[in-house]
């Protein structure tokens, strides 16, 4: 009698199983990190028009002063 443990094909389908497992879950974790990666630079995007837009205002209130 072989148990299920001692059978080599077994053993094995558990081990390709394991595997393919933990490389569809670290595929995840990647794409994931990559869709946070991707809304921080958004985010950094959207920082950046802001800081542009209030020194675009301010160099415009300066000339309209000035002028």
């Amino acid at each position: 009698m072989i148990l299920a443990g001692n059978d080599p094909v077994l053993v094995m389908t558990n081990t390709e199983n394991n595997s393919e497992m933990k490389k569809e879950a670290e595929e995840r974790k990647l794409h994931r990190m990559a869709k946070v990666h991707d809304v921080l630079e958004m985010w950094q995007g959207c920082q950046n028009l802001s800081a542009t837009q209030k020194e675009t205002r301010a160099q415009t209130k300066y000339i309209m002063a000035v002028g």
